[in-house]
């Protein structure tokens, strides 16, 4: 089942639309822990710089010590913040409830040597303070008077960027999970709509192939799908038509090669069993040699048309003028045709046509058209018609018979397609010319 288009389908399209999710989620998930990490800096230097305003009020003694300590409390409390205002040799100046011994590690002992010289510190990388979770930090110089008399830091514990993170990714996978049932019901749906006609064409085309009959595959889309069951609904009737085609053409050509043969035997057998007499044995043993003969020719036709079907037969070009080979056509069919009380007429509307082609082909071609023609046409003309448009050298062969019926031009070009609708003449291997006037008739 997992060869199956249907699976490949749906397990191309769900693992493309699970990569799509994942680094959509991936990077949703990288823009908000970076747009959180930016909040808690910009929170962390507002918070550093109202210390440092309010450590420049109360050395002024515009406020006293106990206002301080409830304003940075108060701001630590609301800002989750942990304030510490240490002094150059980093003992605390125990101002708010902050601890009063911090624990100072080699990192933030290197930042304050910074932080000394006038440079503010932003650590947003997570570190650890004494047994306490992991915490970013802000280091600002505490300036008075122009001058640096400290160091504030700021630290913010990770518990609540960790905790809304993990509230997203969890989000995001409620999120993801959904859409994933969503979308794999979607591809579902969508996998079976492409892959159910592929089958049945593909049923379709084995049970063909086998000589069943099948329906025509009903699709109601415009897309791919519905152009090539329509393709394949007009193949199965092609293919039908043709076989139907095929089928008469033995039948026609069994007989044709029955019938001398059943003349011939009868013959043979009337001299040898005695039933002829000898006088007229050399005019029956004539007879059965033009049926011999004739039975050559149909057995050269044939392989002739297997030829062509196969594309063997090999093409000797020349170049020769189409208005000569015209007149030789005439000059031979003219009698025959004349015979029969129908004028045979040559048109030349373009002198010296010429062309690069196997001559004796067009010549078949020419003869076999106007026998198609003389056969039909019981009274008026034939006309053959030389012509040239543009680089191409045209023949047209006009008659006065009886005509095709509209609803059988469409056919003209198929194989084996014969004249036996419309007359008795239904020897011949159907037409396989790429030009045909409407007045033409062919077998």
């Amino acid at each position: 089942m997992s060869k199956s288009i249907y699976m490949k389908l749906f397990f191309t399209y769900l693992s493309l639309f699970l990569v799509i999710i994942i680094i959509i989620s991936f990077f949703m998930v990288s823009i908000f822990y970076r747009e959180f990490t930016l909040q808690a800096e910009q929170n962390l230097e507002n918070a550093g710089n109202r210390v440092n305003a309010l450590m420049e009020r109360y050395y002024n003694n515009e406020i006293t010590r106990v206002e301080l300590n409830s304003w940075i409390n108060a701001m630590s409390y609301i800002s989750n913040i942990k304030i510490y205002i240490l002094n150059p040799d980093t003992s605390s100046l125990s101002i708010g409830d902050g601890e009063s011994n911090i624990n100072l590690n080699t990192q933030i002992l290197s930042d304050m040597t910074e932080i000394m010289n006038g440079s503010t510190i932003k650590r947003m990388n997570p570190i650890k303070l004494s047994s306490e979770d992991e915490v970013i930090y802000v280091g600002m110089p505490l300036e008075y008077n122009e001058q640096i008399s400290g160091v504030i830091l700021l630290f913010t514990p990770m518990t609540e960027l960790n905790s809304v993170s993990r509230e997203v990714l969890q989000t995001m996978l409620g999120i993801i999970a959904i859409t994933i049932l969503i979308s794999g019901f979607a591809i579902l749906r969508s996998s079976i709509r492409i892959s159910e006609p592929i089958v049945k064409i593909s049923n379709y085309a084995i049970d063909i192939g086998r000589g069943r009959d099948v329906p025509d595959i009903e699709i109601d889309s415009k897309d791919e799908i519905g152009h090539l069951a329509r393709s394949f609904n007009i193949m199965k009737r092609e293919i039908s038509v043709a076989e139907q085609m095929r089928k008469d053409i033995v039948a026609n050509v069994s007989h044709e090669l029955r019938t001398p043969l059943t003349s011939i035997i009868g013959f043979l057998k009337g001299i040898l069993d005695g039933v002829i007499k000898p006088e007229d044995e050399k005019k029956y043993l004539q007879i059965a040699y033009d049926e011999a003969n004739r039975l050559k020719g149909l057995t050269h036709e044939i392989v002739e048309v297997a030829k062509l079907e196969s594309g063997s037969t090999k093409l000797n070009k020349e170049r020769f003028n189409l208005n000569n080979l015209g007149k030789d056509v005439k000059l031979e069919l003219e009698p025959m045709i004349t015979e029969k009380g129908v004028k045979f007429l040559f048109e030349e509307k373009v002198k010296n046509v010429e062309l690069y082609a196997d001559k004796d082909k067009i010549r078949q071609i020419l003869i076999n058209v106007i026998n198609n023609s003389y056969k039909f046409t019981e009274k008026g003309y034939i006309k053959l018609v030389i012509n040239r448009k543009d680089k191409n050298a045209i023949f047209q062969i006009e008659d006065t018979g009886a005509g095709i019926k509209k609803d059988k031009i469409s056919y003209l070009f198929n194989k084996f397609y014969t004249a036996n609708e419309y007359g008795d003449a239904t020897n011949g291997a159907g037409l396989r010319s790429k030009y045909c006037k409407k007045h033409c008739r062919y077998a």
